[in-house]
């Protein structure tokens, strides 16, 4: 895969849009597309770097492919506005921005519709829920409710449990579920890549009434990664809703890749944690719920 996707260093979720879309395209090939079409209306120009309505226009066009929504005339102004506040602030970046958003369109477009309808589907299954996570980003809200628009019945009802109290018994429970995180990536003064901020957390629950919980942190910080390993096991206990777990010790460990003398592996007592379980359902997939502080929702995987 080529990797010069990953030096476009945007907020998170802009950064994960793109790279989503390229991690799930089928062959992963590239095309080289230039974004600016002759003779279109040039918006902003900075850094030797233009902006053109056509540009925002292909951006706005992706978005409804992905979505199955169009944008309303208010909520195409409200984007090209936000497009030319955030290329007044980077031009480069920006342009790379957009320039990699059409290319990838473009190779979707050249799919079959079986083909396009798992490119969509995978890429809202994931960019989504990352919209959701940046209610105070305007790039974000505007998206999100551009994506409402067609799906509000479907919010709606994913917002509501699929039980009505009791969750069930432990069986209900069993199987591996995820909640994953990706942030932004780091690439050296070459363009070579290092690594990238991201969480993984799962758990999974066995038939005999224990589970298994392993939990993984990496955080870029310039050319240093820092890498965080949590597992632990525990046995279940499940009463209606309420979820106790009792946990054994804890191993964690730490890696700083510019800190290594001072990296270690410990082991973390045992403890009690209880939550409030439910299931829900996202994008058409079961979704576990575990609520403490907050709500956590992690989706099955293999």
């Amino acid at each position: 895969m080529n990797g010069n996707i990953i030096t476009v260093m945007m907020n998170k979720f802009k950064y994960f849009s793109i790279l989503f879309l390229y991690l799930v395209l089928m062959d992963g090939a590239t095309i080289n597309i230039s974004a600016q079409a002759a003779g279109s209306k040039v918006l902003v120009t900075a850094q030797n770097e233009s902006l053109n309505k056509s540009d925002i226009d292909k951006v706005i066009a992706f978005y409804e492919w992905a979505f199955s929504a169009k944008f309303t005339s208010e909520q195409r102004n409200q984007y090209q506005s936000i497009k030319l506040n955030e290329f007044r602030k980077d031009p480069n970046g920006t342009r790379k921005s957009i320039d990699n958003i059409i290319s990838n369109y473009t190779q979707v477009l050249a799919k079959n519709e079986e083909e396009q309808s798992r490119v969509r589907q995978a890429f809202n299954g994931e960019f989504v829920g990352q919209l959701r996570n940046l209610p105070n980003d305007a790039e974000a809200k505007l998206l999100l409710s551009v994506y409402n628009s067609t799906h509000a019945v479907e919010t709606a009802s994913n917002d509501a449990d699929d039980s009505s109290g009791s969750v069930g018994e432990i069986s209900s429970l069993v199987g591996k579920w995820v909640w994953t995180h990706t942030g932004n990536s780091a690439v050296s003064t070459s363009g070579a890549y290092i690594g990238s901020n991201g969480s993984r957390f799962t758990y999974q629950f066995l038939p005999n009434g224990t589970v298994e919980f392993t939990g993984i942190m990496n955080v870029m910080n310039g050319g240093c990664n820092q890498q965080i390993f949590q597992s632990r096991k525990g046995k279940v206990r499940l009463s209606g809703s309420t979820m106790t777990i009792n946990w054994s010790p804890a191993t964690f460990t730490r890696d700083f890749s510019c800190d290594r003398a001072n990296n270690y592996t410990k082991t973390l007592p045992a403890e009690n944690e209880t939550y409030q379980v439910k299931f829900k359902t996202d994008l058409g997939q079961k979704q576990l719920c575990l609520i403490s502080k907050d709500e956590t929702c992690y989706s099955p995987t293999k």
